[in-house]
């Protein structure tokens, strides 16, 4: 392994050297990959999805359809679970833009 020498201030100076940074994006770049938004609603819409196979596999063990229970209460914990994380992601969203809120500019 390596070391580089540390540059002189002169090297330092020399902005082509960043821009290998940040996946080259410059300053006044919009961001690369999906926005906040669209991460925000396809993991809302998976645990929507996960909600309503939930409610199908109980639909399908109360009418015979399926008769393995072990699906059906895998299913509804996946639900459980994923719907609490939303919770959670929700509660710490809330948080983070009171304290923003509350900050002096």
């Amino acid at each position: 392994m390596d070391i580089a020498p540390l540059k002189s201030p002169n090297e330092l100076s020399d902005t082509s050297a960043l821009s290998g940074l940040a996946g080259g994006a410059n300053v006044g770049d919009p961001p690369q990959g999906p926005s906040f938004k669209d991460v925000l609603s396809n993991f809302i819409s998976e645990v929507n999805t996960l909600q309503h196979k939930a409610g199908e596999s109980i639909d399908n063990l109360a009418t015979g359809k399926i008769e393995d229970l072990h699906e059906v209460m895998i299913a509804m914990s996946k639900a459980e679970v994923s719907f609490k994380f939303m919770i959670e992601t929700r509660n710490k969203l809330l948080e983070t833009y009171k304290e923003v809120m509350r900050m002096q500019m």
